[in-house]
């Protein structure tokens, strides 16, 4: 059973999240201490969490080059595999639950993540979000951390 003091700590946690983040930080570190940086040194991120529970990520690396054509469809195999490799989103639904964050994916680039559960150790100080997950590859475990802050009001 929820007690009222953890069901309000929760309520507050969500509604501190509503709203737009900018990527910070991202970095994988590996069990063999190597550190990582998947889109480079300053990706273009942002993550939104909307107040009636649905969430987006979008995530590009920096510097991404254009295709030649104007229309992508006539872009070349090469240059959409490049753009794929250098961009990562996905959306749908968003919940708490026992201190962490479920993203519950409906959309996403890469398909094989549709229809599943992405969960994330959530950790909010001040306008410092971090984001972090486990992920378990052919090697062994990898830890993933996304620093998120609330971008600059215009």
């Amino acid at each position: 059973m929820t007690t009222p003091a953890r069901m309000s700590a929760k309520k507050k946690l969500a509604a501190a999240l509503v709203g737009a983040w900018k990527c910070h930080r991202w970095s994988i570190r590996y069990a063999d201490g190597q550190v990582a940086r998947p889109f480079g040194l300053r990706p273009q991120e942002f993550i939104l969490y909307t107040a009636d529970g649905f969430m987006s990520a979008t995530i590009m690396a920096a510097g991404r080059k254009a295709f030649r054509a104007k229309n992508p469809r006539d872009a070349s195999e090469a240059e959409r595999a490049q753009a794929f490799a250098g961009y990562f989103s996905y959306a749908g639904r968003w919940r708490l639950s026992r201190g962490r964050i479920e993203h519950e994916v409906s959309v996403a680039l890469n398909p094989g993540l549709v229809g599943t559960s992405q969960w994330r150790e959530v950790r909010l100080e001040g306008s410092r979000l971090t984001l972090a997950a486990v992920e378990k590859t052919a090697t062994g475990l990898r830890r993933h951390e996304i620093e998120w802050r609330r971008p600059a009001r215009r």
